[in-house]
C-alpha cells in the first residue's frame, strides 16, 4: 500500500535536518563571544541580527534550492 522505503527516507532526512539545525545553533552560540568582539557588536539589535542571520540564510537557501527543482 505505502512505499515504506520512501517513508523512512523522508523521515530520516527530516530528522537529520532537525539534528543539524540544532547543532548549528550550538555552534553559533559557542562562537557568539568571539564574533561579537571581532565585529564590534554592541547593541542588542546587532547581536540579535547576527544570531538570526543563520535562520535567514537557511530560508533563502531553501527557497533558492526549491526554485531550482521546480
Amino acid at each position: 500500500m505505502y512505499n515504506m522505503r520512501y517513508i523512512w527516507s523522508i523521515s530520516l532526512v527530516a530528522a537529520m535536518g532537525g539534528l543539524l539545525f540544532g547543532y548549528d545553533w550550538v555552534v553559533i552560540g559557542g562562537a557568539k563571544p568571539f564574533y561579537e568582539e571581532y565585529f564590534h557588536l554592541a547593541s542588542a539589535f546587532q547581536i540579535g541580527w547576527a544570531m538570526s542571520s543563520a535562520l535567514v540564510g537557511c530560508l533563502l537557501g531553501s527557497v533558492v534550492f526549491f526554485g531550482r527543482i521546480i
